[in-house]
């Protein structure tokens, strides 16, 4: 494969004597695009990359687009990146000890890269940062499920053969799934799950599509299941592009304009002329049109810092919906690479824990908020629970604190915290700040409480299955129950329930008995929610339906005779 090798004077410089160097220099648009991936935030068919880059804002491409056009606009603010294969990268001094030098970036014609290298590449990549990756984290039932999609794709006829069937031809080829790593609780995946998550799911994919295209014995595509080769590229190339991906695309497009001027076609038509290859002419008249962008290049190829740059940066300029935040940060990187940043995302001001708990809540496979919760990225539905209220609800659980009731003025939860945790089963430490820190860390015994607690909800009180319900768990347009106040509501009022029995929960079986009897034993009716109650052109999100409700649930769960019928005050 053709390696191509670019060469830009540049400037060496060190911010402090612990930082890693900054080389500034300038390139074309059109030759950044080449050596610069953007590894993006985003779904490819129903699965979700990686990345940590928010995508692509067409809007904003084709405002950049209009501003490049004008030759005398000049954008002064640099594009940042940092190394993602320092291998590729190297600074040559001009002399000794001089800060001015020579940038030298190599990179392949990744168009010559069949999309299964690419793949193999990327998987190597992610096992080179979390060592336990290897094939006994992958869900054998998902890739058996990518097979047969590829399988119809490729062929509508085909369909799969089940074991037993009268038509099973004895030569067939059988994709099975390996019982024996499914239910293994020792399996490497098992261990992970907690902190690597999405990292596990991610790479479970890529092998997944890996295995699909060994299976049917495919070297090349643009795209399998919807992963595409550009998608890849924005993890493989020798740089990461950590801020401007809007400004880099905007000047590249601008470029390709020129090809549609009548100077432009003259161009290519006297180049085609003269005999030179068309595709050549066009690349040629690119170069020359493209403006020159002064680039930023940190010379650190953790993952861990290019997060930590990306964060930092956009929340200064543009700030990013607490979701794709929450998101970005706690499932673009291992427990480990996390870890090294963690501080000092902290200090610059990032709710980390905060981010790492309801990022979990919304993956987990226990989690009955899997999957129904905002992530900032295009392809969310409507009627998902917004990231911030789940994180308000976690907090009463997690912080004890947040838990008073929309019509009353005792925060239970922390009243509970005062006067009974310190006697509670569930936590270890000897001292009450190593109790709490215990409770509270991301995946301390709040998580399980919490978990258990809304599933439980979610099955007594909820319909998971048609959410187009009055009662329905997984859409808030419609739902008494999935929405803020009443998942709100719930929580202040269970707190309320433990705090007045003097309960200090001495385990989960415990906890399991006071959730029994604060449902008054399934005297407690379970179509509460699950009625019409009237609340056309209602608001809400109101302090006096807000206090109504909880006044309503309040006075029917402690004394559960008569159903409330008024909810629209």
């Amino acid at each position: 494969m053709s390696e191509v090798i670019r060469t830009y004077d540049a400037f060496r410089s060190w911010q402090t004597s612990e930082s890693k160097p900054l080389i500034l220099f300038s390139a074309p648009a059109v030759e950044i695009e080449q050596w610069a991936g953007v590894p993006q935030r985003r779904r490819l068919a129903e699965d979700e990359t990686s990345g940590f880059q928010r995508e692509e804002d067409r809007g904003r491409v084709r405002e950049l687009t209009e501003f490049f056009s004008n030759h005398q606009n000049v954008t002064q603010n640099p594009l940042l990146g940092a190394l993602q294969d320092d291998a590729l990268i190297e600074f040559r001094e001009l002399e000794p000890g001089s800060a001015f030098g020579q940038l030298k970036i190599s990179y392949e014609d990744y168009a010559e890269v069949p999309m299964i290298e690419l793949l193999r590449r990327l998987v190597s990549r992610l096992e080179g940062r979390v060592g336990i990756l290897s094939d006994s984290v992958v869900d054998e039932t998902r890739v058996a499920v990518l097979l047969e999609r590829e399988s119809q794709r490729l062929d509508p006829t085909f369909s799969p053969v089940s074991e037993g069937s009268d038509n099973q031809d004895d030569d067939a080829e059988i994709v099975t799934v390996d019982e024996s790593s499914s239910d293994d609780s020792d399996d490497a995946a098992t261990v992970m799950l907690a902190e690597e998550t999405h990292l596990v799911d991610f790479y479970t994919e890529l092998k997944g599509r890996i295995r699909v295209l060994e299976h049917l014995d495919i070297q090349d595509a643009d795209e399998v299941q919807g992963f595409t080769k550009e998608a890849l590229l924005g993890y493989l190339k020798p740089v990461v592009l950590v801020d401007g991906q809007h400004r880099l695309r905007g000047a590249v497009v601008s470029a390709t304009e020129a090809l549609k001027t009548d100077q432009g076609r003259n161009f290519i038509l006297s180049a085609v002329e003269s005999g030179q290859d068309p595709k050549e002419a066009e690349q040629r008249l690119m170069f020359e049109s493209s403006r020159k962008l002064p680039f930023s290049l940190l010379m650190d190829d953790s993952p861990s810092e290019h997060v930590f740059q990306f964060v930092v940066v956009n929340q200064k300029a543009i700030p990013m919906g607490k979701a794709l935040l929450g998101t970005i940060v706690s499932t673009s990187l291992s427990r480990g690479e996390l870890q090294s940043v963690a501080q000092r995302l902290r200090d610059a001001g990032i709710k980390l824990e905060d981010s790492q708990a309801v990022a979990y809540l919304t993956r987990a496979e226990e989690s009955p908020f899997r999957g129904l919760v905002q992530t900032g990225m295009d392809g969310d539905r409507t009627g998902l629970l917004q990231w911030s209220v789940l994180q308000g609800l976690v907090s009463i659980f997690r912080e004890l604190r947040g838990g008073r009731p929309y019509h009353g003025k005792v925060d239970y939860a922390r009243a509970w915290k005062a006067e009974y945790f310190p006697r509670c089963g569930l936590v270890t430490g000897d001292s009450d700040a190593e109790r709490d820190q215990d409770w509270s860390r991301p995946d301390g015994p709040w998580r399980d409480i919490f978990v258990y607690f809304y599933t439980r909800i979610r099955d007594y009180f909820g319909d998971p299955v048609d959410t187009d319900t009055f009662n329905g768990w997984g859409s808030t347009a419609k739902s008494n129950l999935f929405n803020k106040i009443s998942l709100t509501i719930l929580a202040c009022d269970y707190f309320d329930y433990i705090y007045t029995a003097g309960e200090a929960l001495d385990s989960l079986d415990d906890f399991s008995r006071t959730l029994d009897e604060w449902l008054k034993n399934g005297r407690v009716s379970r179509s509460y929610f699950n009625r019409d109650w009237q609340l056309a052109r209602v608001k809400k999100d109101q302090k006096v339906v807000k206090e109504l409700w909880s006044q309503n649930w309040h006075e029917y769960r402690k004394v559960p005779m008569t159903l409330p019928k008024t909810f629209k005050p």
